[in-house]
């Protein structure tokens, strides 16, 4: 049986969800903001910017799926178990992550599948 203080981490899952909403319609907004005549120079700096804004919206929603994800396993008794393989996740992973999903071991495996996939 895990020793995890779930009031507790269900408390911290859902002030950092709250934190990333925020945080998420802030790059929203920014990116809905319309910039009057630019020079070429300043429209290059402007798309390198987009394209910096929505590489980090997209990291922001992916957490977003995992922050709900994890409050989701609280509410159904399974936070803290691997969802490949079942074992339990270490408690230092989940201080360190606390919306973890999968143990080290099937996190490497998942993220070799992924890299393996871009490759191809």
């Amino acid at each position: 049986m895990l020793q995890i203080d779930m009031p507790a981490r269900r408390a911290l899952l859902e002030h950092k969800l709250a934190e990333l909403q925020q945080r998420i319609e802030e790059l929203r907004v920014q990116e809905n903001i319309e910039v009057a005549e630019e020079d070429l120079e300043e429209s290059a700096v402007r798309a390198s910017d987009t394209e910096l804004e929505e590489a980090m919206l997209s990291g922001e929603l992916k957490l977003l799926h995992d922050i709900k994800s994890a409050l989701k396993r609280i509410d159904e008794g399974r936070y803290g178990y691997c969802l490949v393989c079942g074992q339990p996740i270490p408690a230092r992973r989940l201080e360190a992550l606390p919306w973890a999903g999968l143990c080290v071991k099937d996190q490497q495996e998942s993220e070799r599948s992924q890299h393996h996939k871009v490759a191809l």
